[in-house]
């Protein structure tokens, strides 16, 4: 149909990116005259400038110091006093903030109230922690700051810049004080003394250079840093945004083909004792499957049982910074995870691996990077670019890519972030690890059918059914959207994605769901709903809009130029179906026709008739492509721009005499 080479257009992306190269706050700032009376720059027209943003990570006292200040210039600006501190609550915390506003006549007026704690919502229904607080007084012309400590307990972590803001900096500082006390080494649990500190500059100008100074602190100085531009269906901001990583290594990382074939050997060493030879694993096969069974089915019901455990990457309570850094640090083995039918996923893999092993199936663990927040890039050795594990198993003499380790996770299918990407693959028995990549994604993987039964009224309102079915990846996502909430929170939450998709002012009341529990079949739902104003009437003419689901659909690439490469999360494919019973005192004049629109990696086409009194209409979509180079954007924007013309057709139905 069209082709799917996702994974090379991954890499091609990478090249079109700006260079990756290898290599106190005790007291407020002083206050400038001039920064109270600085007026906005006509030719950014912004609402609000950071004057100064500090940033000091050390290592020794596990703590960064942070501290921004910024110039508010118009009313809009105003709501940058509503500050969110994000973190990540399972092993950081955050203390000693502090918060003021100076007025333009100098009037200092401090944050004195309470710091709160909140969700946001990153991606899919993934939750992270926030401070969240407001600055007092603030109006046009205002300068606010605010300042605060990041801790951790037991790890030592290097520090990740970002360099690049929302808002323009006029002076931004970063500091960095690696590991380094009198006698003492980072030592890795594989016994590898940690001694040196890498980093990656992330799209800065080429000639920025990391200073190192006394004591091996490493700074950071610039000025005049523009704006970043977020840009919809852009790559995880790790990959476009200016930024520093940081990472502790040893002298092989100066070779990343070497450093990646050490790394193979420890890890899979590692995956091999946890896996052992557990008697608990014998007996969980034996219970499970039957000898009778063939070795996919043997696969599938050890896949469904691991499935069926607790999976504590899912289950921590995300407002517990103490719980979370404990359970992280357990040392569970495998006898563990199958007595306690319970593990964080990457055990649940590695089990899962030796289950299927224990029924005599080749099976070995992959550690991959996940895309959502990250791109491969196998040329920077930093080993925290493999975040999770999956499986693979051999069957019939193919390799089958599995995920035990995502909650429900249908059989046979990977997570999209597991997709077009690369990690550490164990060689056959696990001796050692070698580079490879995970399938391609692919559209087929990720269905969704909308179908629609409307009775269209005198007045122009119409009535009736909705129901929606997902499969494979879409489904994937709304379950685990809904295993954050109750019975009550997953009516709501489909009742609002229906609504998002019909004309405004519909009104949607949730019928029934089949699906939630069970990975391999589709997910469900059935909705009533109701849409007053569906039809105009124009003199004695009625227009019926020819498409129920996409009333408020915008072009996506609606700029007329692109600066990132364009990134989709992954493929998909939609299907709709949907039938418009109008009243015996109407007749259709006109029937719109559409012509299909394609391209190598997207389809759109769209089937229009009428039969008696009712309007049927079916319409495809498909998206076979992930990454796109911004020269690929005219092609883009054309494609999308002829789908939206095609949904904006009407049918005509007059008076019937």
């Amino acid at each position: 149909m069209f082709r799917t080479t996702i994974r090379w257009a991954l890499l091609a992306v990478i090249c079109f990116l700006p260079s990756c190269r290898m290599f106190a706050l005790d007291d407020w700032q002083p206050i400038n005259p001039d920064e109270l009376k600085m007026t906005a720059d006509p030719a950014h027209n912004a609402r609000a400038i950071i004057l100064y943003h500090e940033e000091v990570a050390d290592d020794n006292t596990r703590h960064k110091y942070v501290y921004k200040r910024l110039k508010i210039f118009t009313d809009k600006g105003k709501d940058l006093a509503s500050v969110e501190i994000p973190y990540d609550a399972s092993f950081i915390g955050i203390s000693d903030i502090k918060a003021r506003s100076i007025a333009p006549d100098g009037t200092i007026t401090p944050f004195t109230g309470k710091a709160f704690n909140s969700s946001l919502i990153k991606g899919h229904g993934l939750k992270y922690q926030a401070k969240t607080f407001s600055i007092p007084n603030v109006q046009a012309g205002s300068i606010i700051e605010w300042k605060y400590v990041e801790y951790w307990e037991d790890y030592v972590i290097a520090p990740h810049w970002t360099v690049q803001e929302n808002l323009f900096q006029k002076h931004a500082k970063f500091t960095f004080i690696p590991y380094g006390k009198s006698g003492h080494y980072i030592v890795d649990s594989r016994g590898d003394i940690k001694d040196r500190v890498f980093y990656t500059l992330v799209g800065l100008p080429e000639k920025t250079a990391i200073k190192t100074i006394a004591n091996n602190r490493m700074e950071l100085e610039m000025n005049d840093i523009p704006e970043f531009v977020p840009e919809s269906y852009s790559p995880p901001d790790e990959v476009v945004r200016m930024r520093v990583n940081f990472y502790y290594g040893t002298d092989r990382m100066g070779k990343p083909q070497d450093f990646w074939k050490d790394e193979g050997k420890y890890w899979s060493k590692e995956v091999e004792r946890f896996i052992g030879h557990s008697q608990s694993v014998a007996a969980a096969v034996a219970q499970v499957t039957s000898a009778s069974d063939k070795p996919e089915d043997k696969v599938h019901k050890i896949y469904a049982f691991i499935q069926k455990m607790k999976n504590l990457n899912y289950d921590r309570t995300e407002d517990s910074f103490e719980g979370m850094g404990r359970d992280a640090r357990e040392k569970r083995t495998i006898d563990d995870v199958v007595r306690n039918n319970e593990g964080f996923r990457d055990e649940l893999v590695r089990t899962f691996v030796a289950m299927v092993r224990a029924a005599g199936i080749p099976a070995v663990v992959m550690r991959v990077s996940d895309r959502d927040d990250n791109i491969f890039q196998i040329n920077v050795p930093n080993p925290g670019q493999l975040t999770s594990e999956i499986a693979v198993v051999t069957l019939d003499g193919k390799d089958v890519f599995l995920d035990p380790g995502t909650r429900f996770c249908p059989f046979k299918l990977l997570a999209w972030q597991h997709t077009s990407t690369a990690g550490l693959r164990q060689n056959p028995g696990g001796s050692g690890a070698t580079m490879a990549d995970t399938p391609v994604a692919n559209y087929k993987d990720a269905i969704s059918k909308r179908v629609g039964r409307l009775l269209l009224a005198e007045d122009g309102s119409a009535h009736g059914q909705v129901g929606i079915a997902w499969a494979g990846e879409e489904a994937l996502i709304q379950r685990q959207i809904a295993f954050k909430t109750d019975e009550e929170g997953r009516k709501k939450h489909l009742e609002a994605e229906v609504k998002r998709m019909l004309p405004s002012g519909a009104t949607v009341q949730f019928i029934s769901a089949t699906g939630w529990d069970t990975p391999d079949v589709q997910l469900s739902a059935n909705f009533k709903v109701e849409v007053p104003s569906f039809a105009t009437a124009a003199g004695k003419r009625v227009m019926v809009p020819s498409n129920l689901f996409e009333a408020a659909s915008v072009q996506p690439f609606a700029h007329g130029e692109r600066k990132h490469p364009i990134y989709f999360e992954y493929p998909y494919y939609t299907m709709d179906d949907v039938q418009i019973t109008f009243p015996a005192s109407l007749k259709p004049e006109s029937i719109p026709k559409t012509a299909p629109v394609k391209t190598t990696y997207s389809i759109y086409t769209v089937q229009r008739n009428v039969t008696g009194n009712t309007i049927a209409y079916t319409r495809d979509f498909g998206m076979a492509g992930v990454a796109f180079k911004a020269a690929d954007y005219p092609e883009l924007q054309n494609f999308f721009a002829g789908m939206l013309n095609g949904d904006s057709e009407q049918f005509i139905l007059t008076a019937a005499k």
